[in-house]
């Protein structure tokens, strides 16, 4: 598989998908605020928040994106331990 396809911080055993066994691939998160699973609140209420006031990202839980299947297109969840 493709380095450029998985987010740099995976393990090489997430690379298959659960369902099917196929290549699994990095999808980043399409959130239009979301930068590495998190966004800048002051951009969304500068009088509240200052610059670097963050929040997680809700779609991506803070990972930035998820794995999926193009084959199957199933999305699989992305953990903090690197595990499915």
């Amino acid at each position: 598989m493709s380095e450029s396809l998985l987010h740099p911080d995976f393990d090489d055993d997430r690379s298959a998908c659960p369902k099917c066994g196929g290549d699994m691939e990095w999808a980043d998160c399409w959130m239009i605020d979301c930068e590495d699973g998190w966004y800048d609140l002051s951009e969304e209420d500068p009088v509240n928040y200052g610059p670097g006031d963050m929040a997680r990202c809700s779609n991506c839980d803070g990972e930035g994106g998820w794995l999926y299947c193009p084959d199957c297109e199933k999305k699989s969840p992305v953990s903090e331990e690197g595990k499915l």
